[in-house]
């Protein structure tokens, strides 16, 4: 297994534009289960040399450009015209092992040579292959060859030669770089979605077309000629006229009962029957007679079902009880480098059948009370997809300092670690059979027990994996899983229904670990080491394809 190390850093361009200064993700690729590499023969070269994988994904504005673009890399000496199309472009160097190397990223126009965007990054060839993942965040386009105020890409995408300083647009004697209002439309450029185009100046859904030419100013499929609020996406009707759309109306008819209790909430001539709390139940079928939004108490626990988030006191949240997981196929395989890239990962699934997004947000385990006041839940998520023989996850770690990730507990979920369950079969029984399988996954890919098979699990799941330090941001630092797991070792197959649960150990202080979260089971106590039952449910989706015959 391979191990990549991606440091970021800054320079300054040759024209003096300055690159953002941003930290990259630091991977540590590794594994254990079935996967070994076999060590290298002692025949190689006195120098031995590193095949380095160079890959980039352009910004979508660097792809959007009308001319022809090319990517040169240029690392220990040697420079090299990058491969590739649709913005994806990819080279291998030859580069001598066991060095690190800042690495120069080009784009420049075909035709002239004409430089619009660069980077800077660095990579150490610290193992004969390594992959090289540039973000595409850390292009820089702030170059300006005439020096007349505009960037070369913002020329060219405006239809403007880059060489030659720009003319005077809307003919005021003002030349475009030092007027305010290029168009002369009366409103200035800082505030103008269309600069350069008089009959426009906003576009309130951001969809390209200026409100004076867009019949849907909102982009909600309502014609401004039929919507009640042009302006706002989540309102188009307001029934009862009385200035509140029906989505925040909770009377849409005006008819003094809410929405909720009313047997017909768009007719204002029926309110539904009479009771003691004019809540529309009667009182020989309302729990709560005086309390017009209680009427049933599914678990008898004295709280009714509109207040109660836990109808059925199984301790999974209504919202998600009784949800599936439909994992998607894909036919774009993600490379399991720790590099998380959103254009590896846009296939799989991230919410279940009930449209919550897959949080890892309940706390089974909170040892120090470290994290009960910090909200890190919602940061912390997973996702995953399929291509008929493997089971890709993605697990996303939030919040949390580099610091804070240690590696040196004996036992592996007192580390920073993943657990991921499966239940072959989707049994739901409280022990663990021959079918049930927990992996433990160490933040620490590249240690000796970095998987760790559960004690109750069965044996023979094969799996690979990669863990990285994430990207600095204004939400906290990430960590990123990426897992591969062999759907052939488990006996899983496409359209069968299984239990899983992903969840995710936290360890602060170099000590036992402080928390643990989980995506399905329930909040409170760690028990699915041991009750397979407490998984949530997913089903691998069938590959679609197209029989349509044009």
């Amino acid at each position: 297994m391979t191990k990549k190390n991606v440091l970021p850093s800054h320079y300054r361009a040759a024209t003096g534009a300055v690159l953002l200064a941003t930290m990259m993700a630091v991977s540590a690729c590794g594994g254990g289960g079935s996967n070994a590499i076999a060590a290298r023969a002692d025949d190689a070269p006195a120098t031995p040399v590193s095949d380095v994988l160079m890959r980039v994904s352009l910004p979508t504005r660097l792809q959007n450009l009308p001319d022809a673009l090319e990517i040169i890399v240029t690392a220990g000496g040697d420079s090299r015209v990058m491969q590739g199309s649709s913005g994806e472009y990819t080279v291998t160097m030859a580069l001598p092992e066991n060095r690190e190397y800042p690495v120069f990223w080009r784009v420049q126009r075909v035709s002239d040579g004409l430089i619009v965007a660069s980077a800077q990054s660095k990579v150490t060839t610290d193992a004969p292959e390594v992959t090289f993942a540039l973000p595409p965040q850390l292009f820089d386009t702030n170059f300006d060859s005439d020096s007349d105020g505009f960037s070369n890409i913002a020329e060219i995408e405006r239809g403007t030669e880059p060489m030659q300083v720009s003319e005077d647009f809307d003919g005021d004697g003002q030349a475009n770089e030092s007027d305010t209002d290029d168009d002369n439309d009366g409103f200035r450029d800082d505030i103008d979605a269309f600069p350069f185009n008089a009959s426009e100046y906003v576009d309130s859904d951001g969809d390209g077309i200026g409100d004076n030419q867009d019949r849907d100013d909102d982009n909600d499929l309502i014609l401004d000629v039929d919507d009640k609020f042009p302006l706002d996406p989540d309102e188009s009707l307001d029934l009862d006229l009385d200035g509140l759309g029906n989505s925040v109306d909770n009377d849409d008819d005006g008819d003094g009962t809410i929405d909720l209790e009313d047997p017909q909430p768009s007719n204002p001539n029926i309110t539904g029957n009479e009771d003691t709390d004019g809540d529309g139940y009667p009182d020989r079928d309302d729990a709560f007679i005086y309390d017009p939004s209680e009427h049933n108490d599914n678990d008898g626990d004295g709280i009714g079902d509109v207040a109660d988030n836990d109808d059925d006191n199984n301790g999974i949240p209504d919202d998600q009880d009784n949800s599936s997981v439909g994992v998607p196929f894909t036919s774009r395989q993600p490379v399991i480098d720790g590099a998380f890239g959103w254009w590896e990962w846009q296939d799989a699934a991230r919410s279940d059948s009930r449209g919550n997004y897959l949080y890892m947000d309940h706390l089974l385990d909170d040892s120090y009370n470290i994290l009960t006041d910090q909200d890190n839940q919602d940061y912390s998520s997973w996702r995953a997809m399929h291509d008929g023989e493997y089971l890709y996850i993605l697990v996303q770690i939030g919040r949390e300092q580099a610091a804070n990730r240690w590696s040196d507990s004996l036992d592996i979920w007192h580390d920073d670690s993943v657990e991921v369950f499966i239940d072959v079969g989707n049994d739901k029984l409280n022990s663990f059979g021959s079918d049930d399988y927990q992996r433990l996954f160490r933040y620490q890919d590249d240690a000796a027990d970095a998987q760790v098979v559960g004690s109750n699990s069965a044996a023979g799941l094969i799996a690979s994996y990669c863990s990285s330090r994430g990207m600095a941001t204004d939400w906290g630092w990430y960590t990123y899983y990426e897992i591969k797991i062999d759907l052939s070792s488990i006996g899983l197959n496409v359209g069968e229904r299984f239990g899983i649960d992903v969840q995710y150990n936290d360890d602060d202080d170099s000590d036992d670990r402080d928390a643990k979260w989980a995506w399905f089971a329930p909040s409170g106590a760690d028990l699915s080491w041991e009750n397979p039952g407490l998984m949530g449910t997913a089903i691998l989706a069938p590959e679609v394809v197209n029989t349509r015959v044009d």
